[in-house]
């Protein structure tokens, strides 16, 4: 039996149909994501676009920026090198080339180096230029952590130098210039006074009462005339003799022995250590019990009348401690600055060096002198460096 032709053609018909509704629906997605797509690529693209505007603005940015760099190098009157990561010299600008005096690009700076003599302060060197003549250079290192190299700065200090010298060698004739006139004034006043107690000497049927007292007064001012002068000699001198072992016990006698007498001219009461302690200094016995005595009559100065003077002598700590204290008005805020200065003084008769050569003893020891300003009086306090026994 022979299938029937009208309803096979149907079937064949509507599978087609939905073939084509199939097609369809898949062909209107595809063109959906397209569109899509495409939306999608013109919004990258603009994206795409802005970035590449930005990066081109950025990049015009960079080479501007890089060549007033480059220009600012060339113009920068310190030198520089650039290190790459394995020490070499791979670029250097025009002061550097200068400066050194020959191109040391393609050069291990650990080559280089060497060249650089030590010169005083850090990071100072002194470099023998090509042509001859020496310089003075701080040389600075800054490593370049973006390419592991390092930048190496070179600045020309030697002008510097010389005006410092020069400065100094001005400073120097201004301090002698100052250290001249307070000489010449200090010296003049006790000179006169001791010319006029001894012109009287000479007089006729002068009493020898009177002649003794004269005497005493003319001895008395070059006594201070010579205290003046060996003041001055003892600022000055250089070369101060080796430094020895001391007894503590016998400078402290020996400075008591000098000082006593003094004060028995004054109305003042001295407290001394009963007991001194038994311990060793080390340094130039003269130059202590000399600042010693500078300490002393500083605070017979300005001690009032009637007061006491206090001496303390103690070992602690392994140090010694020397103070000297007055019951005096103190030391007046604005001199505190300056008290310790070469030729500063409030007294028209001083010479402004006791204290300065008091603290320079000390100093020269390792030890310390600095000042306790109390409501009553000045207490100057001396510090050195101290055992029980001398290590021989």
């Amino acid at each position: 039996m022979t299938p029937h032709p009208i309803s096979g053609g149907s079937a064949i018909s509507t599978g087609l149909e939905q073939a084509f509704d199939r097609f369809a629906s898949v062909s209107g997605h595809l063109i959906d994501t397209y569109l899509a797509l495409q939306q999608q690529v013109a919004h990258l693209s603009n994206q795409l676009e802005a970035a590449h505007q930005q990066l081109s603005l950025q990049g015009a940015e960079n080479t501007s920026l890089l060549n007033r760099l480059s220009l600012l190098l060339g113009m920068l009157p310190a030198g520089v090198l650039e290190l790459d990561p394995d020490g070499l010299i791979s670029r250097q600008n025009a002061a550097a080339q200068s400066l050194l005096g020959a191109d040391w690009v393609g050069r291990p700076w650990a080559n280089c180096f060497p060249v650089f003599q030590a010169d005083a302060g850090q990071d100072c060197f002194l470099y023998l230029h090509p042509d001859g003549s020496p310089r003075h250079v701080l040389l600075q290192q800054q490593p370049l952590p973006e390419s592991a190299g390092t930048i190496v700065v070179v600045q020309d200090i030697t002008r510097s130098r010389a005006m410092q010298d020069t400065l100094a060698s001005q400073e120097r004739l201004a301090s002698m210039g100052r250290m001249a006139a307070s000489l010449a004034h200090q010296l003049r006043t006790p000179l006169t006074t001791a010319m006029l107690y001894t012109s009287h000497l000479t007089r006729d049927f002068l009493s020898e009462s009177d002649r003794k007292r004269f005497a005493s007064k003319s001895l008395a001012r070059l006594q201070a005339l010579e205290a003046r002068v060996a003041d001055m000699l003892e600022f000055v001198r250089g070369d101060a003799p080796d430094p020895v072992w001391l007894s503590v016990p016998e400078l402290l006698a020996e400075t008591f022995q000098e000082f006593e007498p003094h004060v028995s001219t004054h109305a003042l009461r001295l407290i001394w250590p009963s007991t001194a302690p038994k311990a060793w200094v080390k340094g130039e016995h003269r130059a202590f019990v000399g600042a010693w005595l500078n300490l002393l009559e500083n605070a017979l100065v300005f001690a009032p009348p009637h007061s006491a003077l206090i001496v303390s002598a103690v070992f602690a700590d392994d140090c010694f401690l020397f103070s000297v204290a007055d019951q005096g008005a103190g030391v007046p805020k604005e001199h505190l600055e300056r008290i310790f200065d070469p030729f500063y003084t409030t007294r028209p008769e001083g010479t402004g060096l006791g204290l300065a050569i008091a603290r320079r003893v000390a100093e020269s020891a390792g030890g310390t002198l600095t000042l306790d300003n109390g409501t009553v009086g000045a207490c100057f306090r001396m510090r050195l460096p101290a055992v029980t026994r001398p290590p021989y």
